[in-house]
């Protein structure tokens, strides 16, 4: 080495302790702390950029079940009800008057005989109920949900709150709604016509003439049957027979055997049937007698029978 040494020229040697102090120098401006630092930090972005991926990707594998159960909820929610929807029914016995609340806290009395269906949750858009016989309604405000009755013969009575009245026994040839307060709408059967009524009016539909009428009547002639009252206003032998056989459960045959016709004006509460009808003779010649209920094969007792006859 010392030959090599003494054999390079000055010049030579500077130049390589020139590179080498250049070397030195370089390897003693690098901070390897702050380096370290940065590798550190690289390697920490790269580790929460790989989690936050495979979080990612999990959570997208979790949401599809729950779209999809959501999805399936949505839809039993808003078109299941249709099919799952369950209804319930009240009927009251002949000869009897009760008092039912309905699921929305709607109040009704049912006549004698007559039956209501519902369903035991009200749709969110509607109330709809099935009334054969007669009732009386006292229907709890809901703008958003109006409150429909249909009947057998297919007359629609819709309301959003009020009291009313309607008869609908199928062996009558009418169908009669009397509005109390509030305000009433009237579909006819076939859809094409709705009457609305005001608190004092009634509609009758015709179901052999298929005709709708609307006047003036008494509200408390027609709904006094709730309070256990029969009230008749300038009504008919015929008319009246017809709801004494609905009170009292009876069968009342009436044969008008002079063609005369009479309108009596009364009100009934406590009385029995023998007393109503000797009410009646005193201003019209009338003779009845009753035959007793028979057994039937099923061993069921048909009603008891009043025959009345007008001579």
């Amino acid at each position: 080495m010392k030959e090599n040494l003494e054999n390079m020229n000055p010049e030579s040697l500077l130049r390589k302790a020139q590179a080498l102090g250049y070397d030195i120098r370089e390897m003693e401006s690098i901070d390897t702390i702050k380096a370290y630092k940065r590798a550190q930090d690289k390697i920490e972005k790269r580790q929460k950029k790989n989690f936050y991926q495979h979080v990612m990707r999990y959570a997208a594998f979790l949401t599809i079940p729950l779209l999809l159960s959501s999805f399936i909820l949505g839809y039993l929610y808003f078109y299941g009800a249709k099919v799952n929807e369950q209804y319930a029914e009240v009927t009251a016995a002949t000869g009897s008057v009760i008092r039912y609340e309905l699921p929305d806290h709607s109040v009704v009395w049912l006549n004698s005989g007559s039956t209501l269906r519902y369903p035991t949750v009200f749709r969110r858009d509607n109330r709809k109920v099935e009334l054969k016989g007669e009732a009386y309604f006292e229907v709890e405000a809901d703008k958003k949900r109006p409150f429909y009755v249909n009947t057998p013969g297919g007359l629609s009575v819709y309301v959003y709150g009020t009291k009313f009245n309607v008869n609908a026994y199928e062996d009558d040839n009418s169908v009669e709604t009397v509005l109390e307060t509030g305000k009433v709408n009237v579909i006819s059967p076939d859809g094409e016509h709705e009457i609305h009524l005001l608190p004092g009016e009634r509609l009758l539909y015709d179901k052999l003439a298929h005709t709708m009428s609307k006047g003036v009547v008494d509200v408390y002639e027609k709904v006094a049957w709730k309070d256990g009252k029969l009230i008749f206003r300038n009504a008919a032998l015929d008319e009246i027979f017809k709801r004494l056989a609905r009170h009292f459960n009876v069968d009342i045959q009436f044969n008008n055997k002079t063609g005369k016709e009479y309108k009596y004006r009364a009100t009934f509460r406590d009385e029995t049937l023998p007393q109503i009808l000797d009410y009646l003779a005193k201003s019209a010649s009338l003779k009845w007698r009753t035959e007793e209920g028979v057994q039937q094969a099923d061993e069921t007792f048909t009603k008891k029978k009043i025959i009345v006859d007008l001579y």
